[in-house]
């Protein structure tokens, strides 16, 4: 199985997730995912209530069955969606994908 977690900084932190229009529209666009995708075993969203001045805003965890899997993710319209919510509102993002047994 292989593991891909994401974790972005939003450029207005205060503003960006906290509307729940914003987060509605996230939400929408994980369910999408996890109902059309290929592959994809399991996907949630997580949204930051840490006042830590390290902390991330958004974080998104999802597992695969192959790396193959992970790669048709990464072009599939409906993560391509997600990628244009998220996309204009990020500041930073960090990525870590790897396998388990």
């Amino acid at each position: 199985m292989v593991k891909h977690l994401v974790i972005w900084r939003m450029r207005q932190r205060e503003v960006d997730l906290n509307s729940a229009e914003a987060r509605s529209e996230i939400l929408r666009a994980i369910d999408a995912m996890r109902a059309g995708i290929p592959g994809l075993r399991a996907v949630e969203v997580g949204f930051n209530q840490s006042r830590a001045s390290d902390a991330s805003d958004l974080a998104l965890y999802s597992e695969f069955d192959t790396w193959e899997a992970l790669q048709a993710y990464e072009i599939h319209p409906l993560h391509e969606a997600l990628k244009a919510l998220i996309g204009p509102l990020r500041a930073e993002r960090r990525v870590v994908d790897y396998e388990i047994s």
